[in-house]
């Protein structure tokens, strides 16, 4: 009797070890140690707008002064060493003072609707990240109104000519885009990676060579891909693009793509969330 406990025991702990193997190996995904690029993301309003890109990136600056950036950064750990913004240098003489900004005014927030962590909309129809917590930071400090336009990225230069909204602030990489927008503030910096599932057996660029990669459409991981690392690129069996990159995650995690090409922020946040 004791010896068909012990068997049924061992039976039991080792399903159960296999069991909590497969949970885990089936959630978690990781970066390659190779990266594509570094680049830094900024605030970009339409060409002329100078004035406004002006006010708006002195209150960001006045808002990493009395500590409010870093302590909305602190809600974000997967983005804040990546914020590169500090209180050496700034001269609070020429910042606007807080409540200075036309309080009639509503400044309308354009940002990807699904780009965790810096911008997302929920099911319950609210927003959050931190781009979108910085923004109205801003606002309350100038005074302004503060209006969300959420949007599938690749209709944000549509949505901001149309003047839908005043300005793209959403993770937007300022590289290769110098001429084609008033730019404000720069505030984060970021690198892009290559995400895989645990336990592939792609652990560098090279082995990409034959798999499909995901990638978010008119992101910098793509534009990189479509650019500077069309070598890279050409060697898969397939550049797959999608409208969002939590699409892609899950198409990672069941198994109908090799990896994914993000940038390092978002990749974390979705490992994080997946994993909680």
């Amino acid at each position: 009797m004791r010896k068909k406990l012990a068997v049924m025991l061992a039976m039991l702990l080792i399903s159960a070890a296999i069991m909590g193997c497969g949970s885990k190996s089936e959630e978690k995904c990781v970066f390659l140690d190779e990266t594509l690029g570094v680049e830094s993301y900024a605030i970009g309003f339409r060409v002329g707008d100078d004035k406004l890109a002006e006010q708006v990136s002195g209150a960001v600056q006045a808002l990493v002064l009395d500590g409010t950036y870093e302590k909305i950064g602190e809600k974000y750990p997967e983005i804040k060493d990546y914020l590169c913004l500090t209180a050496d240098g700034i001269d609070e003489s020429t910042l606007p003072a807080k409540g200075s900004g036309d309080s009639s005014f509503t400044f309308k927030h354009g940002f990807d609707l699904d780009y965790r962590p810096y911008s997302y909309r929920q099911d319950d129809g609210t927003v959050g990240g931190f781009d979108v917590e910085l923004c109205q930071a801003v606002c309350d400090y100038l005074g302004w109104g503060y209006e969300a336009v959420p949007f599938n990225w690749d209709a944000k230069d549509m949505e901001l000519n149309a003047k839908s909204c005043d300005c793209i602030w959403s993770g937007f990489t300022k590289e290769g885009r110098e001429n084609d927008y008033t730019w404000g503030i720069t505030y984060s910096n970021n690198t892009q990676g290559i995400l895989v599932a645990a336990g592939s057996d792609i652990k560098t660029l090279d082995d990409l060579k034959g798999k499909i990669v995901g990638v978010q459409i008119d992101t910098s991981a793509a534009n990189m891909l479509e650019e500077s690392r069309k070598d890279l690129a050409d060697t898969f069996a397939e550049l797959k693009v999608y409208e969002t990159y939590t699409i892609a995650y899950n198409d990672l995690k069941a198994g109908a793509i090799d990896a994914i090409a993000i940038d390092m922020t978002a990749g974390s946040f979705l490992i994080a969330s997946d994993n909680k």
